[in-house]
C-alpha cells in the first residue's frame, strides 16, 4: 500500500516549485515568462494532489463525526490557503508584468507546517516559529500533567458541594415545615377539624341510637377518639422533638461533616488549582503574543460586527427598491398603454357601436311588435349614450391616480436612493477595511511574509 505524503512533503513541494524565484530581478523577460507558466502547472498539479487527498480523507472518515473530519483535513485546508496566496501572487506578478507597472515586493513563506490533531489548529512559518511553537507545547503539556493530577480531587470537590446543595435543599423544605408548624393556625386547623369530626359523628350516632345501635356505638366511639386527639395535638405542636426537628438536626449534621470535607478537599487541591491558574493565564498569554494571525482575525470580527447593521440596512433598501421598480414599471406601461394614440377613441367607438347595435335591436323588436323589448333596446341604448362622458370623466381620473402612485412610488425611490447613499458612506471605509483584513488574514494564516522580514506566523 502506498503511503500518503505528510502535510509538510507538500510543503516542501510548495518550496520547491519557486514560486518566489520568480521575483528575483535578476531573471530576463523570458525567463520569467516560462518560469511563470511552468509554475502554474506545477500549482494546478499541487491542488489536484492536495484536493484529492482531502477528499480521500473525508471518504475514510465516513464514520467519524464533522468536526473530526474537520480536524483531520485542517493542515491540507491550510495548505490549500496558502497555495491560493501563491495563485494570486503569480497572478499579481503577471499582471504586473503585462501591463508594464512595476513588480510586486518579493516575499517567502515558512519551511514549516506544524500543529496540533486534537484541536486542529495548524500553522505554517519559520524556524524560529517552529521552535517556539514546540516550546509552547511542553508548556501545555506541563499543564496538562496538573490538570490530570488535580482530576480526582476536583471531581470528589464537585461531588461534595453537589451532595452539599442537595442537603441544603432538604433541610430547607424541612425548615419551612417547621416554620409552618409553629404558627397557631397549623393547630387551629387541625382542632377545628377534629371538633367537625367530633359534631359529625356525634350526631350520626345519637340519630342511629334507637334504630341501629352498632353503628351508633362505632360513631360515638369515633367521636371519643377525635376528643382524646384533641390534647394530644395541641401537645404536639408545643414539644420540640417533633419528627420534622429531628430529621433538621441531623440534616445539620451531615451539612457540618460535609462541610469540614468539602474543606479539607479544598484545602489539598487550592494550591494546585492556583497553580493550574497561573499556568494558564502564562499559556493564553504565550498563544496571544504567538498568534498573529488571531489578532488580526479580532480586528476583522471587530469590523463585520460594526457593519453588519449597515450591510443589513443596505440590502433591505435593494430588496425594497427592487420591488418599487416593478410597481413603477407597472404603473408606467398602463399608462404608455393608456396614452397611446386612439386608445380612448378604441373605447368610445365600443359605446357607439353598443349604442348604434341597441337601436338596431329595438327598431326590429318594434317592427316585429315586441313593443317592450323594443322599449329595453332603446333605454339600454340611452343608458350607452350616457356613459359617453363618464367614460371620459372615469378616463381621465383613472390617469390621475395612476401618475399619483407613480409619484409617491418615485418619491419613495429617491428617499430609499438618498438613505441608501448615507449608508453607504458610513458603511464603503468599513468594507474596504474588511476587505483589507481578509486578505492580510488569509496572507497571515498562509504564512506569506514580505522577504525582508520573519515568516508572518499563522
Amino acid at each position: 500500500m502506498i503511503e500518503q505524503p505528510v502535510p509538510q512533503d507538500y510543503l516542501d513541494d510548495l518550496h520547491a516549485i519557486g514560486v518566489t524565484r520568480l521575483f528575483q530581478p535578476h531573471l530576463s523577460t523570458r525567463e520569467r515568462a516560462a518560469g511563470i507558466r511552468r509554475v502554474r502547472q506545477e500549482l494546478g498539479r499541487m491542488r489536484t494532489e492536495l484536493t484529492l487527498h482531502r477528499d480521500t480523507l473525508s471518504e475514510n472518515g465516513a464514520d467519524l463525526s464533522a468536526d473530526e473530519v474537520k480536524r483531520r483535513a485542517a493542515p491540507l485546508n491550510l495548505l490549500l490557503l496558502l497555495h491560493e496566496q501563491l495563485v494570486d501572487e503569480v497572478g499579481d506578478l503577471e499582471r504586473s508584468l503585462s501591463t508594464g507597472k512595476p513588480m510586486p515586493y518579493s516575499f517567502d513563506f515558512g519551511h514549516f507546517i506544524f500543529g496540533d490533531d486534537e484541536s486542529g489548529e495548524w500553522f505554517v512559518g519559520g524556524q524560529h516559529q517552529y521552535d517556539d511553537w514546540l516550546r509552547i507545547q511542553q508548556f501545555k503539556q506541563r499543564l496538562d500533567a496538573l490538570r490530570q493530577k488535580g482530576q480526582p480531587a476536583r471531581e470528589q470537590l464537585i461531588g461534595v458541594r453537589s451532595e452539599l446543595e442537595a442537603l441544603t435543599a432538604k433541610y430547607e423544605k424541612a425548615q419551612s415545615k417547621i416554620e409552618s408548624r409553629k404558627k397557631r393556625i397549623f393547630v387551629l386547623r387541625r382542632i377545628g377539624l377534629l371538633v367537625v369530626l367530633i359534631a359529625a359523628s356525634g350526631t350520626v350516632g345519637l340519630y342511629y341510637w334507637n334504630t341501629q345501635r352498632d353503628f351508633s356505638l362505632v360513631a360515638l366511639g369515633l367521636t371519643a377518639v377525635c376528643a382524646v386527639l384533641i390534647p394530644i395535638v395541641i401537645a404536639n405542636w408545643k414539644d420540640p422533638r417533633t419528627r420534622s426537628a429531628r430529621k433538621q438536626r441531623k440534616l445539620e449534621d451531615q451539612i457540618l461533616e460535609l462541610k469540614q470535607e468539602g474543606a479539607q478537599y479544598r484545602q489539598s487541591y487550592q494550591p494546585l488549582e492556583l497553580q493550574i491558574k497561573a499556568l494558564e493565564v502564562h499559556y493564553n498569554r504565550m498563544m496571544d503574543n504567538w498568534e498573529a494571525a488571531r489578532l488580526v482575525k479580532n480586528r476583522l470580527d471587530s469590523f463585520i460586527e460594526e457593519g453588519q447593521p449597515l450591510r443589513d440596512r443596505v440590502e433591505s433598501i435593494r430588496a425594497e427598491l427592487e420591488d418599487l421598480r416593478q410597481q413603477r414599471d407597472k404603473f408606467l406601461r398602463k399608462l404608455e398603454k393608456r396614452q397611446k394614440r386612439g386608445a380612448f377613441g378604441r373605447r368610445m367607438i365600443l359605446h357607439v357601436m353598443l349604442v348604434l347595435a341597441s337601436g338596431a335591436v329595438g327598431f326590429y323588436f318594434q317592427y316585429t311588435g315586441e313593443r317592450d323589448y323594443a322599449s329595453v333596446m332603446y333605454g339600454w341604448g340611452a343608458f350607452c349614450i350616457l356613459l359617453v362622458p363618464l367614460a371620459y370623466i372615469d378616463w381621465k381620473n383613472r390617469d390621475y391616480k395612476l401618475e399619483s402612485k407613480l409619484r409617491k412610488i418615485e418619491t419613495r425611490m429617491l428617499q430609499l436612493q438618498t438613505e441608501g447613499k448615507q449608508v453607504m458612506k458610513r458603511y464603503h471605509p468599513i468594507e474596504l477595511q474588511i476587505k483589507t483584513l481578509i486578505a492580510q488574514y488569509k496572507r497571515t494564516r498562509a504564512g506569506i511574509s514580505n522577504s525582508n522580514e520573519l515568516p508572518a506566523l499563522a
